[in-house]
């Protein structure tokens, strides 16, 4: 599948993003200058990880959206509707924060527009449906999604993906699809859905799962065609139920999504949000690429469980508490904690996604913790 994007249109999207005043931060941020010149691109620093090499510092993976935004004074509503907004503000925060990957990841309501669900972009808030799409069981039955590159937003996304790919050649590109397990919670309620799978027959249940799983995978796949190099699979809702009924209702289809991926050549990174120490095995045994972890889960903990496997770990200082409300040394002190509690197979982030009001001076910070660790592996 091919997006045409015209040299003006990158040109002038770009003119307007870097050229409208800072209304978050004003004219007066500046970015302090890089402590020493990379010796690899973000792309190729990203590969070396992957494989277990030498870097000349640890990529830095974080997740962006609000901050990135904000920053560039651009509204949620036209940061979720417009791939264009997207993609030239995360480059922008990408060459100003010293990131290495962009991604496409903006909101988890895309794939709920695909199946019919309606959904409402507020001005600066996170795009929600109003009422659930399937309200009664009985409509999984009839449940139909459009094709991906047929419905605006998930078009939208891919159209992201292959705009990245012309304007961020050096930079890791990432695609995003949500979870089997957290599409149906998009599309029936969470609080039903949970409901549902404690007190209904579970082949009901999986049969809503196995339509959420085959969209998450068509999805998927038209970003790798698009140039994604990595598919993040968000399934925060995942973390609140009990391993037990992780190992039912979530494991197999995000290990099915996972192999799906690599079929197609691409790599994957699992996103739970939440405390997921409990079901920590049942995610290295996904196969995914790389594990995303929050705060409240040992880093440390997670790599020693890990044993011998090549699994990248991907976190986790706290995203409110250290990033949001710390000092630079702060935060400083917690990169390098993370960083050393794992060694190597790592990508430093926080737990989750930079909150919006995240002092421009905190991320930064960030960067040159890492900066200061070179050479790394």
């Amino acid at each position: 599948m091919k997006i045409n994007c015209s040299l003006f249109e990158l040109a002038f999207c770009r003119f307007l993003i870097y050229n409208r005043k800072n209304e978050a931060y004003g004219d007066n941020f500046t970015i302090a200058p890089v402590l020493k010149r990379s010796n690899m691109t973000a792309r190729e620093r990203c590969l070396q990880v992957f494989e277990g090499k030498t870097v000349d510092r640890l990529p830095n993976f974080n997740i962006i959206m609000g901050f990135s935004a904000a920053y560039c004074g651009k509204t949620y509503r036209q940061y979720v509707s417009d791939h264009r907004v997207l993609c030239e503000c995360d480059l922008r925060c990408a060459e100003d924060f010293r990131l290495d990957i962009l991604s496409a990841i903006s909101d988890p309501m895309r794939e709920a527009e695909s199946f019919g669900a309606e959904v409402l972009l507020p001005e600066d808030g996170v795009p929600y449906s109003p009422a659930p799409l399937i309200a009664d069981l009985s409509q999984i039955r009839r449940l139909k999604a459009a094709a991906p590159e047929n419905s605006p937003r998930t078009l939208d996304r891919l159209k992201s993906v292959e705009y990245f790919k012309t304007i961020g050649k050096d930079y890791c590109i990432g695609g995003w699809v949500e979870g089997a397990f957290a599409e149906c919670c998009d599309l029936r309620g969470i609080d039903r859905f949970l409901m549902d799978i404690a007190l209904e027959e579970p082949d009901f249940i999986h049969e809503f799962l196995e339509k959420t799983c085959e969209q998450a995978i068509r999805f998927a796949l038209l970003q790798i065609q698009a140039g994604a190099d990595i598919i993040g699979i968000g399934d925060a809702a995942a973390s609140l139920i009990s391993p037990a009924m992780f190992e039912e209702f979530a494991f197999p289809y995000q290990k099915r999504i996972v192999e799906a991926v690599h079929r197609a050549g691409a790599r994957t990174k699992l996103h739970i949000c939440g405390n997921t120490s409990a079901v920590l095995p049942q995610m290295i045994e996904t196969g995914s690429d790389i594990l995303d972890l929050d705060w409240m889960v040992d880093i440390g903990s997670a790599k020693r469980l890990l044993q011998d496997k090549t699994t990248i770990l991907c976190g986790n200082y706290d995203p409110v508490a250290v990033l949001l409300q710390g000092s630079p040394e702060k935060i400083a002190r917690k990169v390098n904690e993370c960083a050393d509690a794992v060694g190597s197979y790592y990508l430093s982030s926080a737990g989750c996604e930079v909150p919006r009001d995240t002092p421009a001076e905190n991320l930064l910070a960030v960067a040159d913790a890492l900066a200061a660790r070179t050479p790394n592996a």
